[in-house]
């Protein structure tokens, strides 16, 4: 008996000691393979970046590039992208609605070198997002109606390229708030021409921005020829003669001003609100009620009512 009871101790000392050096292996790591990865963020789409009208050239974030590292070892190395420019991806994501940005307009910024067919944008360690950043002087793209640019990342270094966002269009937008298209609603008196005295209707007509709180219009005198039916031009005929700009004040109150005209040669007179008309801004319905005169040398006063409210974007 004494005998087997030994036996019987030996035999679990030896499993114990089994047991023990087997928990004291370390177990190999498992190697992660994969390559970092670099994407859009945007990728697949069409977007808009709002920029700030500014009259002097600043720096802009066009386009966001983001690295998704395997490891803390791979996002402290430096990783070079390129980034290509394609009219054909800006067409097609945006339904050919909006055009290209013409290289006049912008300059690539020296964080972003550009040579012709690609721009270079580098992650230096620690950095997951990088952005491509243009220098725009935006007050002057104000005018040009729906304009943009198409990216697509040509190379990534060691990386890999994300298989669906690797393209994206960007619409890049110089416009204030009141930017867009309108529609018309307008009363006219003329102390002469009775075929353009009354009330008439533009369905729409297009205000661009002029500055940070103002936008442009050539309709003021644009009306409509009740007669006929159809549209007529004061002062010119290939066009409206007069140019308004309309500011909007802190407290959506507006100025107007007479800012050009095409016919020149009529010396457009100032433009005079009417006593106790107050012109304004509504923003809850993105209204405008402006009411001005004109009186043009050695003849009557014209005068003007006029309801501008918002559609869609231009």
């Amino acid at each position: 008996m004494r005998r087997v009871l030994l036996q019987l101790f030996s035999i679990l000392s030896v499993s114990l000691i089994v047991s023990c050096e087997k928990e004291d292996e370390q177990i190999p790591p498992v190697s992660n393979v994969e390559k970092n990865i670099i994407l859009l963020p945007d990728g697949g789409n069409l977007v808009t970046r709002a920029l700030a009208i500014n009259n002097s050239i600043a720096t802009y974030d066009i386009l966001r590039i983001d690295r998704n590292t395997t490891n803390a070892g791979e996002l402290n190395k430096t990783q070079v992208v390129k980034i290509a420019k394609s009219n054909a991806i800006l067409s097609d994501f945006s339904g050919a609605e909006v055009k290209e940005l013409m290289s006049d307009y912008y300059q690539s910024s020296a964080e972003n070198p550009f040579d012709g067919q690609f721009w270079t944008v580098t992650f230096q360690p620690g950095e997951r997002t990088k952005y491509l950043k243009l220098d725009i002087r935006t007050l002057d793209i104000t005018s040009l109606g729906r304009v943009g640019l198409g990216f697509q990342i040509a190379e990534a270094g060691n990386a890999q390229i994300s298989a669906s966002k690797n393209q994206v269009a960007v619409e890049i937008s110089a416009k204030n708030n009141w930017d867009g298209v309108y529609g018309i609603r307008y009363r006219l008196f003329h102390p002469t021409n009775a075929g353009i005295t009354g009330i008439g209707s533009i369905s729409e007509w297009e205000f661009p921005s002029s500055g940070p709180t103002s936008i442009d219009w050539d309709f003021a005198t644009v009306f409509l020829d009740f007669p006929s039916g159809g549209l007529t031009y004061f002062g010119d005929a290939s066009g409206p003669s007069l140019q308004v700009r309309m500011t909007v004040n802190p407290d959506n109150s507006v100025s107007i001003t007479n800012i050009g005209s095409r016919a020149a040669a009529l010396g457009f007179p100032p433009l005079v609100v009417p006593p106790g008309v107050i012109n304004r801004y509504d923003p809850a319905t993105k209204t405008f009620y402006v009411a001005y005169t004109w009186t043009p040398a050695g003849s009557g006063t014209r005068e003007k009512y006029d309801t501008l409210t918002y559609i869609r974007p231009r």
